[in-house]
């Protein structure tokens, strides 16, 4: 079986704080996101962001998305977008 990377995730203290307000359902569902993230930050179903490949952004979940960059075997979370359903000026439906 060959030896899959796990790249290091790192946050700024803004992608932190972020994280950290995080109810515990929506915090284990990130978690595990990252977690996933992590064994491939250029997952196909990231974009690049920006100049070159190694600044990206995903949608980790329904509710969440991330600005990171990729580097030297590590993943830098820069930035979580948090969306609540309550925050809708409009709902569909």
């Amino acid at each position: 079986m060959p030896h899959q990377e796990i790249y290091e995730v790192l946050f700024t203290e803004t992608a932190a704080a972020s994280r950290d307000r995080l109810d515990p359902v929506r915090r284990a569902s990130f978690d595990k996101a990252v977690e996933i993230l992590a064994r491939d930050p250029y997952t196909e179903v990231s974009q690049p962001i920006g100049a070159g490949e190694q600044d990206r952004e995903i949608r980790l979940t329904s509710h969440i998305v991330a600005e990171y960059v990729v580097s030297r075997g590590r993943l830098l979370l820069v930035v979580l977008r948090i969306f609540d359903d309550a925050d809708i000026l409009l709902p569909e439906g």
